[in-house]
């Protein structure tokens, strides 16, 4: 190769792709990634236990190869050429492995990137044939380029599984308990956040008997796969402990059609202000009838605003349904999680979040629905966390 240009730009290319998933990971915005729909698994790829080595993301190490790509091609060397030809074309292999076997996902972004490695280490093997040969000199690089591809093989394997989710301690605004939104109405009103904060238990959606010793509150969007996840992993809390959670559900669209708060655009969330309505009217034409509701929206794919109004009507009735869509309630009610969607995001972007206890906020989805459950044991003493 007599021009390393090529090798440059697709280097430049691999690592703004790197730079650009470390971002959305490290901010908890892997559900919001441009160009990946419902049906992408981008998500699940990004918040799997492969996208990190010994709790380092691997977009960080890709990084790092494509700078040094870069600054190989300014002294070009066959000993490094070929140590980062084999690390690139054995990382590419052993993630689109990782994809078709065992996540069985696909992930446009990833995907780009192991090809762009892919793309990187046939060039450099072409180019490595063209520069000044010297005897022996491939066989440091060749066994520096293996010895890296075995040590990210097995340390993925057998190194510690990160957790995909995160927990903080949050200060919220002030509220006024005589004007605050979500304390509106007749019931039980739980205070948390140092008594800046209150829920009313029986006027706000909720699952579980509204005078439950604990309360969780939690903000989710319909369109947002790992809200659904975990709407499945309190079922497993609510059937371990029944009787003992009242969980409220405060909808949180991922859109700035309706959350100004939210700066993402993408298809994954078209939908989320109109089932978040839907929701909350249905729960203001029928309560008793919400957590068959509140199951059917969550329904996959995500159900087209025009099917899910005719799917909430057959369950709580048409008229009552066409009545409470009306109600300001629901704008007012979306309005005020959103502002505390703002408040909460200063840790990360990560949903759905969970409010357990007095001030401790759990952002993302747990790895499985037993994580959970031990977190909320230990957090409302039902049971000593290991």
């Amino acid at each position: 190769m007599k021009s390393p240009w090529l090798l440059r730009s697709l280097a430049l290319a691999g690592f703004a792709i790197s730079a650009y998933l470390l971002y959305k990971k490290a901010s908890g915005q892997i559900d919001s990634l441009a160009g990946c729909g419902e049906d992408s698994g981008c998500a699940n790829v990004l918040g799997s236990r492969w996208s990190q080595f010994f709790h380092i993301p691997v977009t960080v190490l890709a990084g790092l190869m494509y700078v040094g790509l870069f600054a190989a091609t300014l002294k070009p060397s066959r000993p490094v050429y070929a140590a980062l030809a084999i690390c690139f074309a054995g990382a590419a292999i052993w993630f689109f492995g990782i994809l078709l076997v065992e996540l069985k996902e696909f992930c446009p972004w990833c995907s780009a990137a192991h090809f762009i490695g892919l793309t990187c280490a046939v060039l450099l093997f072409v180019a490595i044939r063209r520069l000044e040969k010297k005897e022996g000199d491939l066989h440091f690089g060749v066994a520096g380029g293996l010895f890296a591809v075995v040590v990210l093989c097995v340390g993925q394997l057998l190194g510690p599984i990160p957790e995909t989710h995160a927990g903080s301690t949050e200060t919220v605004e002030q509220e006024d308990l005589s004007v605050a939104v979500h304390a509106r109405g007749k019931g039980r009103v739980v205070a948390v956040f140092d008594k800046k904060k209150f829920f009313n238990t029986t006027s706000l959606p909720h699952l579980g008997p509204s005078d439950a010793p604990h309360v969780i509150v939690k903000y989710f969007d319909y369109t947002c796969r790992s809200c659904r996840d975990m709407h499945e992993f309190l079922e497993v809390v609510a059937r371990k402990h029944p009787g003992k959670f009242c969980m409220i559900m405060l909808p949180v669209p991922l859109n700035p059609a309706c959350n100004r708060n939210f700066p993402n655009v993408v298809k994954e969330h078209e939908y989320a202000c109109e089932l978040a309505r839907l929701g909350l009217a249905a729960w203001r034409a029928k309560p008793e009838a919400f957590p068959e509701v509140h199951e059917a929206l969550f329904t996959r794919p995500v159900l087209e605003p025009e099917m899910a109004e005719i799917a909430v009507a057959q369950i709580v009735g048409e008229e009552a349904l066409a009545k409470a869509l009306k109600d300001p309630w629901i704008e007012e009610i979306i309005k005020a999680d959103t502002n505390d969607f703002r408040q909460l995001i200063s840790t990360t972007y990560k949903m759905p979040k969970l409010l357990v206890g007095k001030s401790r906020v759990l952002h993302g989805l747990t790895r499985t629905p037993e994580i959970l459950l031990k977190e909320l044991e230990w957090e409302f003493n039902l049971k000593p966390k290991p």
